[in-house]
């Protein structure tokens, strides 16, 4: 469960990063990786982990002091955060 928590915490991390940033390095190279390949793993990971706590919270009847719990609120910022990053990678104009 703490590695679950943990790869929670560090795609948040990502995710405010290219928020605030949005990874405008100067290099083109780094920056395509960065944004094309990192953002949408994250994004994914994200929503992924989400869905798994959500269920463990549903089956542990809802412990607000579980870890699955915390998890849950970590990754329901994230997804919060990506809203518009789900539908900038959904337009298929951007592909």
């Amino acid at each position: 469960m703490k590695k679950r928590l943990i790869f929670s915490v560090i795609a948040l991390i990502y995710i405010c990063l290219f928020k605030i940033t949005n990874f405008e390095t100067g290099d083109i190279g780094s920056a395509t990786i960065l944004i094309c390949v990192g953002v949408p793993f994250f994004v994914l990971v994200s929503l992924i982990l989400f869905i798994i706590s959500l269920f463990n919270v549903y089956k542990e009847k809802f412990n607000i002091k579980s870890l699955h719990f915390v998890s849950l609120i970590v990754n329901l910022i994230t997804v919060v955060l990506t809203f518009d990053i789900f539908l900038f990678f959904l337009n298929p104009i951007n592909w």
